[in-house]
């Protein structure tokens, strides 16, 4: 069983906190306008102050790098902490106790205990190290200092079947221990070896700096040339990224990072003074590893080979970037010469011509619609048309905002078509067409779904339920009054924490950041107005459902008098 920190303690937390407090602690504000006070960003370099936060609503937002969010956003962007740090840190500072609910989790929680663990068979490892002589030579022979080796808390696996075994398990339970941390495999006839034979050892550490698992490199020739810890309670190889507490460590604010391939990739690195790579463990990057680093940059640079292996990596690695890539983050592509690796490259020519390589990455978008180029032919209509549908298929996947609109301007520039034929809506032949003439007002909807996420308390205004609206958003809507009804009390801040990693926290901050020239005085007035035209729209949908029915079944007399009443409101 696990902890988590229930709902409703989180909504009472961020009713108690000012965010102003909080932020103006950090970042001093200055009071312009109402209950608005501004900054220059501390997520991005400005000049002027485009770093906005709200009274009102309890929540920051950037003009310039879009960055978002409440109090708790704030802390996890700004110090770097996680969700649940960010909320004890919070809860301490103004005296609450947070209280828990248990819930079963599909993995087993590690106990505290493992930490100690791992941190002790680390340090083995670095005794271990300084008393091999082969092992030191070979890394000096790929060029590490000792003191980059101590800051990475290098170390080595002295050859042998069970040297952890033998030193940490002298008991089940510690076997049991040592298994569950990933550092035993299990023989068929019930004994146990030591996962990690004859190897460098690179210790894997998580934000906070605690050891979660290892890598292991071999030194002579033989396979797996690397060996990562497997799966655990600790350690989430999809999750986790090699040198990020480092890179976090050596830099107050990141403002690139660089993922390469491998271990020492980011050790060479970080020795020649390039302290912002990271490396994934054994697989691919993950939308989750993307979203982490967000947190901390608003540019990533991915490293590959330039060869046709490296390229095709880069695309796959691409298309994952695609669905979190929102407005104001920026990605690129860095493709290495032939043979040469990051470790060897920046060894090779120093830091100012490796970066200097760096600037010249290609941006996303260059690398997407090159890579695409090189499957069609353009100079045909059907390698046009085939160009086309792989790009929109892929183009999809962004969210909505200014960059998707400027990679369709871009992709209608490509094949010669106007925008709106590219982003047409085609109708599935097996749904078909609505007959309905007022399905749609986004006017009225958006104002009103807006007003509520910006001030929650025109929901009192609200006497009686609203009826059924066949309008594309109208859900969510009767969502929003539901949840600010049973909770009162609620903020902009607070809906966004009750959607947080949901679809819907997104169009929360979306709508939250949209500016009405609407009087302070005339806020409940235009709230109600729209609900009204939102009624009116309701009616004549059932207007029109009834004369549907009535030309083609006829009406029931309780039905014709419905008709009637309705017809007459709207005439009158």
């Amino acid at each position: 069983m696990a902890e988590r920190i229930p709902r409703e303690f989180i909504h009472q937390l961020l009713n108690r906190i000012e965010i102003i407090d909080l932020i103006d602690s950090r970042v001093p504000l200055k009071k312009k306008s109402g209950n608005n006070y501004f900054a220059c960003c501390p997520f991005h370099t400005e000049k002027s102050a485009s770093f906005s936060v709200s009274q009102s609503k309890q929540f920051y937002h950037c003009f310039g790098c879009g960055a978002h969010g409440n109090a708790i956003d704030f802390l996890m962007q700004f110090d770097h902490m996680e969700f649940r740090d960010a909320i004890e840190t919070l809860a301490k500072q103004i005296g609450m106790e947070i209280p828990h609910e248990s819930r079963a989790l599909e993995k087993p929680a590690a106990s505290p205990s493992l930490y100690d663990l791992l941190e002790k068979i680390s340090k083995f490892y670095q005794v271990q190290l300084r008393e091999t002589s082969r092992a030191i030579e070979y890394l000096k022979n790929r060029g590490l200092s000792g003191q980059i080796a101590k800051d990475f808390s290098l170390g080595f696996a002295p050859p042998g079947w069970d040297h952890v075994l033998q030193q940490f398990g002298k008991n089940s339970l510690l076997k049991q221990q040592l298994l569950e941390a990933g550092m035993l495999i299990k023989k068929e006839d019930g004994g146990h070896y030591d996962r990690f034979r004859d190897r460098i050892m690179f210790p894997i550490q998580d934000r906070r700096g605690r050891i979660i698992g290892f890598g292991g490199r071999i030194l002579d020739k033989g396979e797996p040339k690397y060996l990562n810890s497997p799966e655990t309670p600790l350690f989430q190889k999809g999750h986790e990224l090699y040198g990020l507490y480092q890179a976090l460590k050596a830099n107050r604010q990141l403002k690139q990072v660089l993922i390469v391939e491998g271990y020492m990739d980011v050790i060479a690195l970080f020795q020649n003074d390039i302290t912002y790579a990271v490396a994934t463990l054994g697989t691919a990057t993950t939308a989750f590893h993307l979203q982490r680093l967000f947190r901390y940059t608003s540019e990533i640079i991915f490293c590959f080979d330039g060869d046709q292996a490296g390229r095709t990596a880069a695309w796959r690695a691409l298309l994952v970037t695609l669905p979190v890539m929102t407005d104001g983050v920026q990605i690129r592509f860095m493709f290495l010469p032939d043979g040469e690796d990051p470790d060897t490259l920046v060894r090779k020519i120093g830091k100012d011509a490796f970066e200097k390589q760096l600037a010249n990455a290609l941006t996303i978008a260059d690398f997407f619609f090159h890579n695409l180029a090189t499957q069609t032919d353009l100079q045909s209509t059907d390698g046009r048309a085939r160009y086309v549908k792989l790009a929109t298929e892929h183009l999809n996947q962004l969210p909505d905002g200014i960059f998707k609109k400027m990679m369709f301007e871009e992709l209608a520039k490509k094949t010669r078509m106007k925008v709106e034929q590219l982003n047409a809506p085609k109708p599935s032949p097996s749904q078909p067409q609505r007959t309905m003439r007022t399905t749609r007002s986004p006017s009225a909807l958006r104002l009103a779904t807006s007003l509520l996420v910006q001030q929650p308390e025109l929901a009192q205004f609200l006497t009686e339920p609203l009826p059924k609206i066949d309008i594309k958003g109208f859900d969510f809507l009767l969502q929003l009054l539901t949840v600010i009804q049973q909770n009162p009390g609620m903020t902009t801040a607070s809906l966004k924490e009750f959607w947080r990693d949901q679809p819907e926290e997104q169009l929360i901050v979306k709508l939250a950041q949209i500016e009405h020239m609407i009087p302070e005085k005339g806020i409940k007035n235009e709230f109600l107005g729209a609900i009204q035209r939102l009624k009116k729209i309701a009616n004549e949908q059932v207007i029109e459902r009834l004369l549907n029915q009535a030309a083609q079944q006829g009406l029931s007399q309780e039905e014709k008098l419905q008709l009637n009443e309705l017809i007459n409101n709207k005439e009158s």
